[in-house]
């Protein structure tokens, strides 16, 4: 079996409280609504991930929260780096994705869509709680799919 990369951005987070720092910026309802949708989505398509790397903001953690209660408890490692130097951190968890295992990493934009870039060549829009679906085949990554909540039936 290849090994499958998921891309993922977190969910929409709330501004309304201005006494808190952007790392402890909480989803909205609609976050919380849009990250369970994806999960649904990933658990119909049989992209449910064995592990999963995951910034440690708040916002990406209640992403991956809501995304649990489809798909129930993955292995996760949860990475200050992601959030503070996604782009590099991004691309070292691409290397640890084993052969046979769907790994999801959860970040944050612009480096969620610098990585997609970097690992296919095409440049996807990522807004919130964007998954973009990756294979690997003869050594090169290729997109299959791109998970968007405002297109989802």
């Amino acid at each position: 079996m290849q090994r499958r990369l998921l891309l993922m951005r977190h969910a929409e987070s709330g501004w309304s409280d201005s006494s808190i720092t952007d790392h402890q910026r909480p989803l909205n309802s609609k976050g919380e609504k849009d990250s369970t949708r994806i999960a649904q989505t990933l658990q119909r398509l049989n992209w449910v991930p064995n592990r999963v790397f995951v910034s440690d903001s708040k916002r990406t953690l209640s992403t991956l929260e809501g995304m649990s209660s489809v798909f129930g408890e993955v292995s996760s490692r949860t990475m200050e780096s992601l959030y503070q130097n996604p782009l590099t951190t991004i691309l070292e968890c691409t290397q640890k994705a084993n052969q046979g295992e769907t790994t999801l990493i959860l970040s944050h934009n612009p480096g969620i869509e610098l990585v997609l870039y970097e690992l296919t060549g095409e440049f996807h829009e990522m807004p919130t709680a964007a998954c973009a679906l990756l294979v690997e085949q003869n050594g090169k990554w290729h997109c299959q799919q791109i998970l968007r909540p405002k297109e989802l039936d």
